[in-house]
């Protein structure tokens, strides 16, 4: 009786590092895709935040024929190394709250304030006008009393902020636009940013968001760069 013959083949040690080495780019890139995503979904979450809170303010002062005072405002965030809660120049712009302006004077917050997703910033450079130009009124420290200057007490932020945030604000008019100066020839804008990501002098991290305010229409229009 004639016996079939067989033959058996096995991996070469070459063939055999090949295919761990693949194994291996592929579980670094599963596990590095994940994380990129999160990222930039945190910050595609701020861009929306953002954008909506201006929108709804513009909204709110020709519904309801007041101004609407948006404030953007710096806290010092305690999850964060090297920032205190209790000093707000320790921290950032990271959280916008909008008010409306009685006839009187006093302020009335229409909402609690909405804070930008965990390490997401407005950058405050001259990437954000809004923050830092010199036509805007200085940083405001908030205050839980009333004053003839400062009617109406500033609410508490959460995280064990409490009072010790400042701020700065600007106004929507009740025709829609507001009150940023429209004559001075400068783009108003906020630029988001995560707070690892540092620009490079005058130049912007590669992954960001600016939203451009138009002063007189009061319209947001969006810049985001091709990632």
């Amino acid at each position: 009786m004639k016996t079939r013959s067989s033959s058996t083949s096995a991996f070469s040690l070459i063939e055999l590092f090949i295919v761990v080495l693949l194994i291996a780019v592929m579980a670094a890139f599963a596990l590095s895709t994940p994380s990129t995503i999160v990222k930039g979904s945190y910050l595609s979450q701020a861009e929306h935040l953002l954008t909506d809170q201006f929108k709804f303010a513009r909204q709110e002062a020709m519904t309801r024929n007041h101004h609407v005072e948006v404030r953007l405002i710096r806290y010092g965030d305690p999850e964060t190394p090297g920032e205190s809660a209790g000093d707000p120049s320790s921290g950032y712009y990271r959280a916008i709250q909008l008010f409306e302006v009685l006839e009187n004077g006093s302020i009335v917050q229409l909402d609690k304030a909405q804070l930008l997703p965990q390490g997401i910033i407005i950058s405050p450079d001259e990437h954000s006008t809004l923050l830092t130009h010199a036509d805007l009124q200085p940083p405001l420290r908030a205050t839980r009393t009333s004053s003839d200057d400062h009617p109406g007490a500033d609410p508490a932020l959460p995280r064990g902020v409490d009072w010790n945030y400042e701020y700065v604000a600007f106004r929507f008019h009740p025709e829609g636009g507001t009150n940023l100066n429209s004559t001075n020839g400068v783009s108003w804008c906020a630029t988001l940013r995560r707070l690892v990501d540092r620009p490079n002098g005058s130049k912007p991290p590669d992954n960001f968001v600016t939203l451009q305010l138009d002063p007189v229409a009061g319209t947001v229009r969006l810049f985001r760069p091709s990632l």
